[in-house]
C-alpha cells in the first residue's frame, strides 16, 4: 500500500511539472505561408493557413499546370480546401484543370463571368468532373478558414463581359496584425469602385494588379492600401510589364518590391505579428533620386599649331547622345556634330594665331538641354 501511494505521488508530481511546458508551446503563434509561385507571365499563389488549410489562387498558363502541381506536392499538399479562379484569362486559370485532376479540391470560387476560350472550358469541365459547383466570388463573401479573416472585397459590381480584368476576384486575407491583398488583374475602374464602395483595403502586402500594367495599381489604390511590400508576378512578355509607371509609383510610396521574374518563387511568412520574406526585395522602398547630369567638354591640345587637328571630347550624358559643337573662329562660326562617348576630330585649318577659339557645346537628353564650353588658342 505504501509503495502504491509513493508511485502515485511521483506520477502526479511529474504530470504537474509538464503542465506549464505544454501551455507555453501551445501559446506559440503558428505561421502562415504565402507562396507567390513563379509561373512566368501569369499568377499562381499558394497559401498555407496557420491551422493547415491549403488555398490556391490561380494556376498560371496551361503550360504551367504540371509545375504548379509539382510545387504543391513539394509543400506536402495532399488536398486543397479552397481554390480561387480570379477571372477567366488563361494566364490565371490555364493550369487549374491540371491541379483539379491531381488533388481533391473541396471548394471552388470564381466571379460570375464566363468566357469562350478553351482554357475556360477546360476549367469548367474539370470542376464538373470533381462533382463541384463554383461558388460566386464577389464583395463581402467570407471564406471558411480557421484562425484568419478571409473575405472578398471585389468585384463590387458587374462589368461588361469584355472587361474581364475588372471582374477579378479581389481577396483580403488577415492573420493577426498582418494582412495581404490579392488583386488578380483588377484595373483602374475596379480599383476606383473598390474605394468608392469603402471596402477595407489596408494591407501590409499588395499583390500588384495585372503583372504591373500601367492600367492598374493607381495612386488612389496605393493611398488606400498603404502597403509596406508589393509582389509583382510577371515573366518575359511583349507588353512591357511591369511598366515604368508602376515601378515609379511603388518607389514614390517607398514600397519594398519583389518580382518573380527576377527572384523566382517569393514566399512570405508571418505569425500574425512579424512578417518576413525568403529573399530580399528586388527594389528597396526608398525612392530613387533622379540622376543628375553635367555636360563637360575638353580638347586634347589647348595651343595647337595652325593646320593641325584637335580632338574634342564631350562627356556627362549617356553614351550615344548627340551634341552640337560651335567653333567660334575669328572670321566665322563653324558647327560640328558629334556623339558623346566618341572623340571628335576637327582640322582647325589656318585659324588665326593668338586668337582664342571658343567652342560652345549643347546636347538634349530627355527633353532637357545641357551646355558646356571649352577653347583653344592656335600658335
Amino acid at each position: 500500500m505504501k509503495l502504491r501511494k509513493l508511485l502515485f505521488s511521483i506520477v502526479f508530481a511529474f504530470s504537474f511539472l509538464l503542465i506549464p511546458f505544454h501551455e507555453t508551446t501551445s501559446a506559440q503563434a503558428k505561421n502562415m505561408y504565402v507562396h507567390f509561385i513563379n509561373v512566368g507571365q501569369g499568377d499562381a499563389i499558394y497559401i498555407k493557413a496557420p491551422n493547415g488549410e491549403d488555398i490556391l489562387i490561380d494556376g498560371g498558363n496551361n503550360s504551367y499546370g504540371d509545375d504548379v502541381v509539382n510545387y504543391l506536392k513539394k509543400q506536402k499538399v495532399d488536398d486543397i480546401e479552397i481554390m480561387i479562379a480570379t477571372h477567366p484569362d488563361a494566364d490565371h486559370i490555364g493550369g487549374l484543370d491540371t491541379v483539379l485532376s491531381a488533388f481533391r479540391v473541396e471548394q471552388v470560387y470564381a466571379p460570375k463571368v464566363s468566357h469562350t476560350t478553351e482554357s475556360y472550358k477546360d476549367f469548367l469541365n474539370a470542376v464538373k468532373r470533381e462533382g463541384k459547383k463554383i461558388k460566386t466570388a464577389q464583395a463581402n463573401v467570407a471564406l471558411p478558414i480557421k484562425g484568419v479573416t478571409a473575405k472578398f472585397v471585389g468585384p463590387v459590381k458587374a462589368y461588361p463581359k469584355s472587361d474581364l480584368n475588372n471582374w477579378s476576384a479581389v481577396l483580403k486575407l488577415t492573420y493577426g496584425k498582418k494582412s495581404f491583398l490579392f488583386t488578380g488583374d483588377a484595373e483602374l475602374k475596379a480599383e476606383s469602385d473598390l474605394i468608392k464602395a469603402k471596402q477595407n483595403l489596408r494591407a501590409d502586402v499588395l499583390k500588384v494588379g495585372h503583372h504591373g500594367a500601367k492600367t492598374s495599381t493607381s495612386t488612389a489604390l496605393l493611398n488606400s492600401v498603404k502597403p509596406t511590400y508589393a509582389v509583382i508576378s510577371v515573366g518575359k512578355n511583349s507588353y512591357g510589364h511591369p511598366t515604368q509607371d508602376v515601378i515609379n509609383r511603388l518607389k514614390t510610396y517607398k514600397i519594398n518590391t519583389f518580382r518573380t521574374d527576377k527572384q523566382g518563387h517569393i514566399v512570405a511568412t508571418t505569425n500574425g505579428s512579424n512578417l518576413s520574406f525568403n529573399v530580399k526585395a528586388a527594389s528597396s522602398g526608398a525612392a530613387s533620386k533622379p540622376t543628375s547630369y553635367k555636360l563637360t567638354a575638353s580638347v586634347d591640345n589647348k595651343t595647337p599649331k595652325q593646320n593641325s587637328t584637335i580632338i574634342l571630347n564631350v562627356k556627362g550624358l549617356p553614351n550615344g547622345t548627340k551634341y552640337k559643337a560651335v567653333f567660334k573662329y575669328k572670321s566665322k562660326n563653324t558647327t560640328y556634330t558629334g556623339t558623346i562617348g566618341k572623340p571628335l576630330s576637327v582640322k582647325i585649318g589656318r585659324a588665326a594665331k593668338g586668337y582664342t577659339v571658343k567652342i560652345d557645346v549643347s546636347a538634349t537628353y530627355k527633353n532637357k538641354t545641357y551646355k558646356a564650353q571649352t577653347s583653344f588658342t592656335p600658335r
